[in-house]
């Protein structure tokens, strides 16, 4: 799969800023799967979704961490 220009340099930096999630591949989230907005490759906006899943949408920890590619007690 070839990655746009825009995205190759936005992933370099978010490299370079030691923020990019190396296994964005396990973010199942629907949000990730159909929004431009959400990157699976930000590892902060990861991150702050999967928690925002539990805190906002009452999402169970298992379950969050499972759309996020977490385990549990990395959560």
């Amino acid at each position: 799969m070839r990655i746009p220009r825009d995205a190759r340099a936005k992933q370099e930096a978010m490299s370079r800023q030691n923020v990019l999630y190396h296994n964005a591949e396990s973010v199942t989230d629907e949000l990730f799967q159909t929004e431009d907005f959400f990157d699976p490759h930000d590892l902060i906006q990861v991150k702050y979704e999967m928690l925002r899943r539990v805190r906002a949408d009452d999402w169970s920890v298992t379950r969050a961490a499972d759309a996020f590619g977490f385990s549990r007690i990395s959560y």
